[in-house]
């Protein structure tokens, strides 16, 4: 557990040490704050808008936080060095992992204002908003699960971020209702309905409406634990390869 310690604390003050925390965490706030309110005139005491557009803003920008992970310690050599180090693959990931999940926690932290302000005009209801953000913690993680992997898979940090890029939009948009219907008549309901199953959306949705389902949360944890897996397979052969 020190191991995992060190390794976070490390990564997440990393953050802080270059202006990345402080430019993407600005222009994320700023995009979700606009596309939440201003583009959804009707939605006078409502968070439905700010968990409607999370996902899609997560997928672009999360695979920016994520691609420096593991591609900027192999473009600096600094990856051997790690593996050297008496630390398991599983510690690496697991303290990596941590710090950008509680680096987004903090930015989730941060619109908490949104809600307060929109309960202060209107009669916010609180259930669906704290589920909301229960929901949105357990996208962040799989989606920097995701892009964990990418990065490993690489050592430019743009290829990581654009492959991650791809894969999450395309989860996205998968499992977005309008877009399923607009599809059905080509589509095959059977095809369809294994989109939805994948797709992060759905489940999370699922979880915005205000009811916490144990499928939802066994699928945030399958999923993440599957990308985790991968990721310590990708380093655990890099670790035997030399």
């Amino acid at each position: 557990m020190r191991e995992v310690f060190v390794i976070f604390r490390r990564e997440f003050k990393s953050y802080f040490a270059s202006p990345i925390a402080f430019v993407f965490g600005a222009l994320f706030l700023l995009v979700v704050g606009y596309l939440s309110y201003s583009l959804d005139p009707n939605q006078a005491a409502s968070m439905q808008g700010f968990f409607t557009w999370l996902p899609v803003l997560f997928a672009i920008f999360l695979p920016a936080l994520s691609m420096r992970l593991w591609a900027e310690e192999r473009k600096l050599g600094t990856l051997e060095l790690l593996l050297t180090f008496p630390v398991t693959v599983k510690q690496l990931i697991a303290g990596k992992f941590l710090a950008a999940l509680t680096y987004l926690v903090l930015l989730l932290l941060l619109t908490l204002p949104y809600p307060i302000v929109l309960s202060i005009y209107g009669n916010l209801d609180w259930g669906p908003v704290v589920l909301g953000y229960v929901g949105s913690v357990f996208l962040a993680a799989v989606y920097v699960a995701v892009g964990m992997l990418f990065s490993s898979l690489t050592r430019e940090q743009i290829v990581a971020w654009l492959l991650g890029l791809v894969m999450l939009l395309a989860l996205t948009v998968i499992g977005i209702g309008a877009i399923q219907i607009r599809f059905s008549d080509v589509v095959p309901a059977w095809l369809i309905a294994f989109f939805s199953a994948i797709s992060p959306f759905t489940y999370f949705s699922s979880i915005t409406r205000g009811v916490l389902d144990t499928r939802d949360v066994i699928y945030f944890v399958l999923f993440c634990g599957l990308f985790l897996y991968a990721n310590a397979l990708v380093l655990q052969a890099k670790r035997l390869k030399g």
